[in-house]
């Protein structure tokens, strides 16, 4: 079973190998010790450790232990490099789809290294224990029943939310006529019973601090402006930290992540064609 878990790990390879290759391209040279040549090409003991970057402490640690495991990833970094000369040859990196990879490559490497320079440092064993204990509420097995109407601007779930308000008001009806939530042409709005960590933050706090019946809005998220219906909730009982630890470290990281993003974004210039967006097929 293990060494099945380690065939699976090591085919990974194939799929995170093009972009290690263009990671290592941007970092400075340093010893490493010669494991095989392909052509006039050397891939060095660094090569294959900088493969195995995508992959956690355990999974790192347990292949590189084991000799069959190494002599894998080595012909898979040979089976690459014979590819890559190939595709050299063939002028592939001269195309355009090529060059458009590496664009989309060096934005997403730029920004994560943004985030984990300046968001890792802040996500301590303490941090994660504090960020617990200031939101224990947040950790239950509590459940509510909502229904919720999407809308792309703020003045539009206004006047949804007003239409909602009113004496007889069908709120289903309402989601079926304006929500942009595609399942809402199938679910009329209604999400049923969910927990605390299945929705996005904004929507959950909102949904869970309103009352049965009440209407909640309009709600910003990243997906726009909703207007909740909170229907009915059922209480739980509170979590242990061990039970949510990773969840609670990962939700840190996630605010985290909003208010440096936010700071950033507030400080830029930035200007959305909607009309053009919603003409994306």
């Amino acid at each position: 079973m293990r060494q099945k878990r380690q065939a699976r790990l090591i085919r990974n390879l194939w799929i995170v190998g093009v972009v290690v290759a263009a990671a290592a391209a941007t970092g400075a040279v340093a010893f490493a010790a010669e494991l095989a040549k392909v052509n006039d090409e050397t891939i060095t003991d660094k090569d294959l450790r900088l493969i195995l970057n995508n992959f956690n402490e355990g999974q790192r640690r347990s292949i590189l232990k084991d000799p069959q495991s190494r002599r894998q990833v080595l012909n898979t970094l040979i089976d690459q490099e014979i590819l890559v000369s190939e595709a050299s040859k063939e002028k592939l990196d001269q195309s355009a789809e090529y060059k458009d990879a590496l664009e989309v490559f060096k934005k997403h490497w730029l920004s994560s290294k943004m985030l984990e320079k300046n968001i890792a440092p802040k996500i301590t064993d303490q941090a994660v224990k504090r960020y617990f204990e200031e939101h224990k509420a947040r950790y239950s097995t509590d459940q509510v029943h909502a229904m919720h109407i999407l809308l792309s601007d703020e003045k539009t779930a206004q006047d949804v939310l007003k239409q909602a308000s009113a004496p007889g008001a069908d709120f289903q009806a309402l989601a079926e006529k304006h929500s942009k939530d595609p399942s809402a042409k199938n679910n009329r709005g209604d999400l049923g019973f969910f927990g605390r960590d299945r929705m996005v933050p904004e929507f959950t706090e909102s949904a869970f601090a309103g009352k049965p019946g009440e209407l909640v809005g309009p709600v910003k998220t990243a997906y726009g402006y909703h207007v909740i219906k909170v229907v009915e909730k059922k209480m739980g009982k509170p979590m242990e930290f061990s039970e949510v630890e990773l969840r609670v470290r990962t939700e840190l990281q996630q605010e985290l992540t909003r208010s440096y993003v936010g700071k950033l974004r507030a400080k830029a210039k930035v200007k959305v064609d909607d009309a053009a967006l919603e003409k994306m097929m």
